[in-house]
């Protein structure tokens, strides 16, 4: 192995309690859905906002809808991170997906699509694991 390669190691990685992972996540608004398809799985960068005990997300017919259709478990990835600092965080919820009604409750929720098209479905992914790391200011790469 080559010493003068540092990758870090577990002391360099802060593990985040529930109530800050849930702050982080409340505060993204921008993540990404892991969904199982035939193939592999696959990865869908969605708008969302925390409801409670859940993550809402609008859509359109396609593989999220599916999937919550199906009652799907799925993954949940917010991160961010400062490339010049060498620092970063990241939140990681495991849960199953439903399909929501759609209706005036659901309209109401301030949460309008990016991408064009007919998004006029609603899905929650319960937040049944949560998970985060941090690696903080002067402990990254060396």
């Amino acid at each position: 192995m080559n010493d003068s390669l540092h990758i870090g190691s577990v002391d360099d990685v802060e593990v985040l309690e529930r109530d800050e992972c849930l702050r982080l996540l409340h505060d993204a608004g921008v993540g990404c859905i892991g969904l199982a398809s035939a193939g592999a799985p696959e990865l869908r960068p969605v708008n969302y906002l925390v409801d409670g005990g859940s993550l809402i997300i609008r859509t359109g017919e396609g593989q999220i809808l599916e999937a919550a259709r199906d009652r799907a478990a799925a993954a949940f990835l917010v991160h961010g991170a400062d490339a010049l600092e060498h620092t970063g965080w990241s939140v990681n919820v495991i849960g199953k997906l439903s399909h929501l009604p759609t209706n005036e409750e659901t309209l109401a929720l301030p949460l309008r699509p990016w991408a064009s098209g007919v998004k006029d479905q609603f899905v929650e992914l319960s937040v049944d694991r949560i998970s985060g790391r941090r690696i903080p200011p002067g402990r990254g790469n060396r």
